[in-house]
């Protein structure tokens, strides 16, 4: 019992050759002896080819004694003294044979060819055919030398880059139906990948609050009964990796999305582990946040030639720079702010999607995706619906109108797009929001010297509200442009432009189309006096009054008369106030401005008459008294 084992006892313990006797004396003394123990550590290291063979691979009786007689047959360049080492030969037949069942299995027909670590796979559905005519053509070859026998190995070609945000999923081969309770590891390099189907729908929530945008997307993945791994690409675009979340849309107790996995040194890369208990196709529902898509509003107005009523339309125009085309997606608009802790654009472009850019201490709003991923937003969660095969034209070309739902949404409002859009990447696309005639429109004149210099500025005025034929949803900040109708051709004239806030329903909109080039309106001082003067005991002036009167002339040089508001201010809010004209009304603005309201005829001047008082110093008081 104290001798040390032979080389060839720890052989025969190790696999299982040795009689009951001899295992059980083999047992006891390895319980006793660690130089025993660490040498069979090192025989099974050398051994370790022979785990090859756990699976249960079939292979025809033909293919086992050909690869057999092979691996034995002589060789005249270099022979072996075998025959020292009876176990020698039975061990390289052993690795031989496991080889070439490993390599027959790979390449039958319909199997997917490895692809090496790293190397992107080829998803798309419309060349899946022809990758798979590619995988039955010969390869180039290689020979290595394995137990001084020179055996043929084929090589598989490499496969093309993968498109952008694709997908590819690995099923794990297991010998029986019965699935393994133990989740796999993760394999480090994408393995067995098969073609999947493109994406069926796809739905986009665009945020103008933010660069943000919520993607849905529908995909039929065909599973095998135990364990699946399905990988995610996203090189080239703007996705938020943290913000990744898939579930099955049918089978949901049959199918489990276990976790979403990372692989180190693996960049823009991650591989979900589903267990299925059914085998065959699942609609699965992919979500995500991207950056690089955004949108907004601008609408056209026609003035008609009396200035009463106005033709509005209204647009929205969708921009992709997101990396990734959105082909028949069903297009929705969100308005209103949104929190961002993360902006998504610097989520996507960080070197690895796990991990936390935040610093200690700082906690998302909840958690989407694996590996401690953190969706950083609170967005509205909006309920999938199926996009329609309609299209329409790129940049500009509308080719029919596009009905735009509206949808109220607490403090956001949705805008739901008509059909379906292919928005390409690098693109931008213009669809039509609403169309409205004869909107009634007030026009108006404004002089303010204090706010806008010596040029009056025109205004156009309307409500949102059913009166004014809108009223049906708010209207979006963006940009307004005014036209006007120079004749009776009916061919339009700019008349001036300008940005709006976002208009609820109800609210009235005044748009500042700019300095008026055919109405000027020009004050004059005409005389100023000084009076009531007040002396304290030292004959000091303690208190006096201002007088002073004013001209105010206004030319319209317009074919149309125009409605115009003066504001003059006196710079103390002790002040009164004489007016000297036809035609002319005056109202208290505020405490220091006085506004004067008056219609000019066309091609008419008009002007009128003010005496302002002002007082000062203990006057003041006196106005106050007075004013009681």
């Amino acid at each position: 019992m104290n001798e040390h084992r032979t080389e060839q006892q720890l052989i025969d313990y190790a696999f299982d050759l040795a009689s009951d006797a001899a295992k059980r004396q083999a047992r006891a003394h390895l319980d006793q002896c660690d130089a025993c123990r660490r040498k069979l550590d090192v025989l099974k290291g050398k051994f370790a080819a022979l785990d090859l063979l756990a699976d249960e691979i079939q292979a025809s009786p033909d293919l086992l004694a050909q690869t057999v007689a092979t691996a034995t047959g002589p060789r005249p360049v270099r022979r072996l003294p075998i025959w020292r080492h009876t176990w020698i030969g039975a061990v390289a037949a052993v690795i031989v044979v496991g080889i070439s069942l490993l390599m027959v299995s790979t390449l039958q027909p319909g199997r997917a060819p490895q692809t090496p670590a790293g190397e992107p796979v080829v998803v798309d559905s419309a060349k899946a055919s022809e990758m798979k005519s590619e995988s039955l053509a010969p390869a180039p070859t290689k020979r290595i030398a394995l137990a001084e026998k020179d055996v043929a190995v084929q090589t598989l070609a490499p496969t093309a880059p993968a498109p952008m945000a694709s997908l590819a999923m690995a099923p794990l081969r297991k010998p029986t139906e019965e699935i393994v309770e133990k989740p796999p590891f993760a394999p480090a390099s994408a393995i067995e990948l098969v073609v999947l189907p493109r994406r069926e729908d796809i739905q986009l929530t665009i945020y103008n609050g933010a660069d943000l945008t919520l993607v849905r997307e529908r995909r039929h993945l065909t599973l095998k009964k135990g364990w699946n791994w399905l990988q995610f690409m996203w090189a080239g675009t703007l996705i938020d990796p943290t913000s990744l979340t898939l579930e099955p849309v049918t089978h949901q107790d049959r199918v489990e999305v276990q976790q979403l996995v990372f692989p180190p040194r693996l960049r823009e890369l991650g591989r979900w582990l589903i267990r299925s208990e059914t085998s065959g196709q699942v609609p699965f529902e992919l979500t995500y946040l991207t950056s690089g898509l955004s949108w907004r509003a601008f609408y056209m107005g026609t003035l008609s030639q009396d200035e009463l009523t106005m033709d509005l339309q209204g647009y929205v125009r969708v921009d992709n720079q997101s990396g990734e085309e959105y082909e028949n997606a069903q297009t929705r608009l969100i308005v209103g702010e949104v929190h961002l802790l993360d902006q998504i654009r610097e989520l996507a472009q960080r070197q690895y999607a796990y991990g936390s850019p935040l610093p200690d201490g700082v906690k998302g709003m909840g958690m989407m995706g694996g590996m401690g991923g953190r969706a950083r937003v609170k967005f509205v969660d909006l309920a999938f619906r199926g996009a329609k095969d309609d299209r329409m034209g790129l940049l500009g070309d509308i080719l029919e109108r596009k009905e735009i739902r509206k949808e109220g949404l607490s403090e956001y409002f949705l805008y739901t797009i008509e059909g379906a859009e292919t928005i390409p990447n690098e693109w931008g696309k213009r669809l039509l929001s609403f169309e409205v005639e004869d909107i009634p429109v007030t026009s108006l004149y404004k002089y303010d010297e204090q706010r806008w210099g010596s040029d009056p500025m025109r205004f156009v005025t309307f409500a949102n509200d059913t009166e004014h034929e809108l009223g049906e949803s708010p209207l979006p900040n963006g940009q307004v442009r005014i036209y006007g109708r120079a004749d009776a051709e009916r061919h339009l004239s700019y008349v001036g432009g300008t940005g709006v806030k976002y208009i609820p329903v109800g609210e009235e909109v005044e748009l500042n189309l700019g300095p008026a080039r055919l109405v000027k309106v020009e004050p004059t001082l005409m005389d100023f006096a000084t009076d009531h003067y007040v002396f304290d005991s030292n004959d000091n002036v303690t208190g006096w009054d201002e007088v002073r009167t004013w001209k105010v002339e206004i030319a319209n040089a317009r074919a149309l008369p125009v409605d115009i508001e003066v504001t003059r201010g006196f710079e103390t809010a002790y002040w009164e106030l004489e007016l000297r004209g036809d035609g002319v009304a005056y109202e208290k603005h505020d405490a220091t401005h006085a506004r004067f309201k008056l219609t000019v005829a066309p091609r008419h001047k008009q002007a009128f008459t003010y005496i302002v008082t002002t007082c000062h110093g203990v006057r003041e008081e006196a106005f106050v008294r007075k004013q009681r």
